[in-house]
């Protein structure tokens, strides 16, 4: 067979594009012993095809597969006989949890969630005024006291990056201990 042939046919193979015939060429001429060197690279492919395609199942083969079935399908007839017991204990399980779901939404129904306490609307004005001006001052006094504390922080002259990096070599000590006894453990 001719270089530039086996040129064209390997680029068609390279392109998906030979058919049966043209790849059983490839592999008959790979398969000679004298294969020029810039094919050397090629060869053991259509070699390894080649050989391939002449591996056959053994007459037996089929008998072997029908057998390793019947013997998968023999280990699991008991559970054939509790199927009907476990499709009724599904259902019930089922209905169940139908039953009690539905219990809880009717309960859920039932509730109060907004119910007029005051026939007065005035008597409702003065409560809601009352209890905002109670939660108003709460809250100014824990703005006041954050304040202070802040204050008081910046006051210590408190070295924060030395304090960021400790907790950092913190943390690296304890990732180590942890990868450790991983390692420990592993062994």
């Amino acid at each position: 067979m001719e270089i530039e042939q086996i040129d064209k046919l390997l680029g068609k193979y390279w392109n998906c594009e030979t058919s049966l015939e043209e790849e059983q060429l490839l592999q008959q001429f790979f398969s000679e012993n004298v294969v020029p060197d810039n094919y050397k690279n090629v060869a053991p492919l259509f070699l390894y095809t080649h050989n391939e395609q002449k591996e056959k199942l053994s007459d037996s083969f089929d008998e072997k597969l029908n057998q390793k079935i019947e013997e998968r399908q023999k280990k699991y007839i008991t559970i054939k006989l509790f199927a009907p017991a476990l499709k009724i204990a599904a259902m019930v399980a089922f209905i169940l949890a139908l039953s009690f779901s539905g219990l809880f939404w009717i309960n859920s129904t039932k509730k109060q969630h907004f119910a007029e306490t005051y026939n007065d609307p005035l008597a409702a004005y003065k409560e809601a005024t009352l209890a905002l001006d109670k939660l108003s001052l709460a809250l100014q006094k824990s703005e006041k006291a954050s304040l202070e504390t802040l204050v008081q922080l910046n006051e210590l002259n408190v070295d924060w990056d030395f304090i960021d990096s400790l907790n950092m070599e913190i943390y690296k000590n304890e990732e180590e201990i942890e990868l450790k006894e991983e390692q420990n453990l592993k062994l």
